[in-house]
């Protein structure tokens, strides 16, 4: 298995352990979210986790250091059509709360970094769909 599966399926399997039956869809994603929203049909709310980017600077003749950034997608159907409403904005941060409690200083049981959040944020708000996303970074040493 990569390191990179391995890092997939912990993460998961970390947020399903946290979120439990709150998250109606947990799985990767890879692809345009947005254009996805309506197309594909998951059950809302929606936990996504999308892989980024990885990075590596050498450090030695041959050692490098690898880091890994994902994003953690929030997706929540908007019950009145318009503005969010104080019980849909409280449900994605309490999501990401979780989200926090699960990944945050964490290394699930990998040879990482612990994760660091980088970054929470609304990503879109329309009449139908609010998005909120939660970054995420780690590290390793991969020497050759």
């Amino acid at each position: 298995m990569s390191a990179l599966t391995a890092l997939k399926e912990s993460v998961l399997a970390a947020l399903a352990a946290e979120l439990g039956d709150r998250a109606k869809t947990l799985e990767t994603y890879q692809g345009d979210w947005r254009a996805g929203l309506r197309r594909e049909g998951r059950r809302l709310p929606a936990v996504l986790l999308m892989f980024r980017e990885s990075r590596a600077e050498q450090v030695g003749p041959s050692s490098y250091d690898l880091t890994q950034e994902f994003t953690v997608l929030v997706v929540l159907r908007k019950l009145r059509g318009g503005a969010s409403g104080p019980g849909e904005e409280q449900e994605a941060w309490e999501l990401l709360a979780g989200i926090r409690r699960a990944l945050w200083h964490q290394d699930l049981g990998l040879n990482l970094l612990p994760l660091a959040l980088v970054k929470e944020e609304p990503l879109l708000q329309t009449r139908e769909f609010a998005v909120y996303g939660a970054r995420y970074r780690t590290g390793e040493v991969q020497d050759f």
